[in-house]
């Protein structure tokens, strides 16, 4: 693997990493493209997943490897410079902890142990820059770079409140309660399991919040973290807002599709949908063919039929409908390790890698969303980082950033 030298990454300024055209495999890292005078957002990024994933995981950003097509779903899809010329300036920069079913690995250590890499890969990464809160995003958004606000995909290890506050002090302003099965906080999404695999899943799971994951949940938005509802169980979106709403905090559902238009429960309700729109809200319209291609899940396995970016665009079409244009939000999951959408349609080179992104955003405003809502994208997730953090206790996070985050004893190596 070609990497950049540590000292050129660590002495350059700003705007250095990246490729000198969209790349369809290796491309020489000096000559960024122009970034877009705009502010779009991605609510679901993994920005490097070397640790979650290694050593299957090929590339990280801003050493020239993009994955060439959508099936290198196991290759680096991400590079700072290319989200900029994208004119995504804010992104919600995801870890990934083991989920429950996964043996010998202690998953709250997981998460600290990752969120630890992602700030000491995002300080040695030209293009990208931790945020903890809505004013820095707000100033680095400005200068130039992707501000990565940290957000923890699971809360499977969170056994007390007290880790929330351990999360809080490695820099996490967010966290996915719920990831691929339930857990102790929450229900999730019924069947995911099944569906990764090829199997139709449309069962809904009955089990929502659970004790502790209310506590959680209240302790979040006395942290001003963001809550988000992505993979959740409808009853557990349902018991999320019946505490948020009447705080008046908003939450998100970083990526997802419309259960209108793709029938699992791991895709969001209008229903519901609406409900998050109405307080202040935002969801991030997922490009994963899982979720957006009206293929069965088994014949996109079995015959590689991953669909077109218009499958996506569909989605947006539909939830702009329901909620509003201006309450949807990119929510891509790039590096995530699952099938894009292909060649075709609206994106003649599909959506390989983050450098398709600006001619997706060209294909969203040509079927109807307004050019206003994909651009300002940015701007409402910081309104939305606001209204969290003003309605979070100054005291509470005072105190939570001096938590003492424990030495980290991993108990195997990852995968």
């Amino acid at each position: 693997m070609l990497r950049s030298s540590i000292a050129a990454m660590v002495g350059a300024p700003l705007l250095v990493s990246g490729c000198a055209s969209i790349p369809t495999a290796r491309a020489a890292p000096d000559a960024a493209p122009a970034p877009a005078p705009v502010m779009r957002a991605d609510l679901h990024l993994h920005i490097s997943m070397e640790r979650a994933a290694r050593p299957v995981f090929r590339g990280r950003s801003g050493d020239g490897w993009i994955a060439a097509t959508p099936e290198t779903i196991l290759t680096n899809q991400v590079d700072a410079a290319l989200l900029q010329h994208a004119g995504v300036r804010l992104v919600f920069g995801a870890v990934w902890p083991p989920f429950r079913i996964r043996p010998g690995r202690d998953a709250r250590d997981e998460a600290l142990e990752q969120l630890r890499l992602l700030r000491a890969f995002v300080g040695s990464t030209p293009g990208f820059a931790i945020a903890e809160d809505a004013a820095q995003a707000r100033a680095l958004a400005a200068h130039g770079y992707v501000a990565v606000i940290p957000a923890v995909e699971g809360g499977e290890g969170i056994g007390s409140v007290e880790d929330v506050d351990l999360y809080f002090a490695r820099g996490a302003r967010v966290i996915t309660l719920a990831h691929f099965v339930s857990n102790d906080l929450a229900g999730a999404a019924g069947e995911q399991l099944a569906r990764a695999i090829g199997l139709e899943a449309k069962a809904l799971n009955d089990e929502g919040l659970t004790p502790l994951g209310r506590a959680v949940v209240k302790r979040m938005m006395e942290l001003g973290m963001v809550i988000d509802l992505a993979h959740a169980s409808d009853r557990t979106v349902r018991d999320v807002l019946a505490l948020t709403e009447p705080a008046g905090v908003p939450v998100v559902v970083c990526h997802t599709g419309s259960r209108a238009l793709v029938n699992t429960e791991r895709n969001i309700s209008d229903e519901l949908a609406l409900r998050v729109a109405k307080s202040g809200g935002l969801i991030g319209v997922s490009i994963y063919a899982g979720l957006v291609s009206p293929v069965p899940q088994s014949a996109q396995l079995a015959h590689h039929v991953p669909g077109t970016c218009d499958d996506a665009i569909a989605h947006w079409r539909h939830l702009a409908g329901v909620v509003g244009a201006e309450h949807l939000v990119l929510g891509s999951d790039f590096n995530g390790m699952a099938a894009r959408n292909a060649a075709g349609g609206s994106c003649p080179e599909g959506l390989r890698h983050v450098g398709d992104l600006a001619g997706y955003f060209a294909a969203l405003e040509a079927q109807g969303i307004p050019a206003s809502a994909i651009d300002g994208a940015g701007g409402k997730l910081l309104e939305l980082l606001e209204r969290v953090e003003e309605k979070a206790s100054p005291t509470a996070r005072a105190e939570a950033k001096r938590a003492k985050v424990p030495t980290v004893h991993l108990l195997v190596s990852p995968l």
